[in-house]
């Protein structure tokens, strides 16, 4: 219903591995309800509309967020929307906020939690829009704002499209066989390094093209 009612995006994805992740986070929202509510009687259709709208609203546009809203509403009727809470990390947010002197956009702290929600659930994820919108600021603020809650992220940034392929991603020398890291993939091996509480970012800040970026899946 998704695919065949909202505007076709390069993004967009209504394939069997969105369906994976919603159902795995059905799974983190229920765990995190018994935990916090204990015996209460848990409706299995709200925690699936938490999860459905937590793990895909954050790709869509603005014009089909309100048509996915009434597409849910019209599957699933009489069950209210309720946005997963973090009460410390948007307190942090704002005081990063007001400290970097940016005003608080109700919108861009959402965001913010989306990026949040999506880092935990997924091993990369893409931050897309035009030039100034925001992006950069999005992920530093949320990082400024993880420190202050007590959360150790390290972060490896670099620019793919600043570099030849070989230097990003590694090179083997053909008369010695001897394998040379690049950029990312000397980043990788130090964040495999990392005790498991620590969080590790490696950001590639440019463009997305496919002479990189395809190359990632292997």
């Amino acid at each position: 219903l998704s695919r065949e009612l909202l505007t076709p995006q390069q993004h967009y994805d209504w394939g069997l591995r969105a369906l994976k992740t919603v159902l795995r986070g059905c799974g983190t929202l229920l765990q995190q309800h018994k935990r916090n509510e204990g015996r209460e009687k848990i409706q299995e259709s709200h925690i699936v509309v938490q999860a459905l709208r937590l793990n895909t609203m954050s790709k869509l546009t603005f014009a089909d967020s309100s048509r996915f809203d009434a597409l849910v509403r019209d599957v699933f009727p009489g069950v209210d929307f309720q946005d997963v809470e973090y009460e410390k990390l948007t307190a942090a947010l704002q005081a990063v906020f007001e400290e970097a002197k940016l005003e608080i956009i109700p919108s861009q702290i959402k965001k913010s939690l989306e990026l949040y929600e999506q880092l935990r659930q997924r091993m990369g994820v893409v931050i897309v829009g035009p030039s100034g919108a925001g992006k950069s600021t999005l992920w530093r603020l949320l990082r400024a704002a993880l420190g202050k809650v007590g959360k150790v992220v390290k972060q490896y940034t670099m620019n793919p499209k600043a570099m030849p392929r070989q230097q990003l991603l590694g090179h083997i020398d053909m008369d010695t066989r001897e394998w040379s890291d690049g950029v990312l993939t000397s980043s990788a091996r130090q964040v495999v390094r990392e005790p498991q509480e620590v969080s590790s970012w490696i950001i590639c800040d440019g463009d997305i093209d496919p002479e990189w970026i395809e190359s990632l899946n292997s």
